[in-house]
């Protein structure tokens, strides 16, 4: 019993690994840069680049761990 249920667990995950979320990537660069619309001082727009912009423009970039399902789905939805 205890072998099927694995059985079954295993089959899941490798299942979910074919439903991915769309990237949230663009070449739309009026949208993903605040720079682009306000004036940011030289220092801030390092820290921006840096820290924030991973997450928070049309451009992201990915973690290898974002490949793997569920965790793929809780960036997308972090991301959103």
């Amino acid at each position: 019993m205890r072998r099927r249920i694995l059985l079954i667990i295993i089959i899941i995950l490798i299942a979910i690994q074919f439903i991915r979320p769309a990237k949230n990537q663009s070449n739309d660069v009026l949208t993903s840069d605040i720079s682009h619309v306000y004036t940011v001082p030289q220092n801030v727009s390092v820290i921006l680049k840096k820290a924030c912009n991973d997450c928070h423009t049309n451009n992201t970039v990915y973690p290898w761990y974002a490949q793997i399902q569920p965790v793929g789905w809780w960036l997308n939805h972090h991301i959103e």
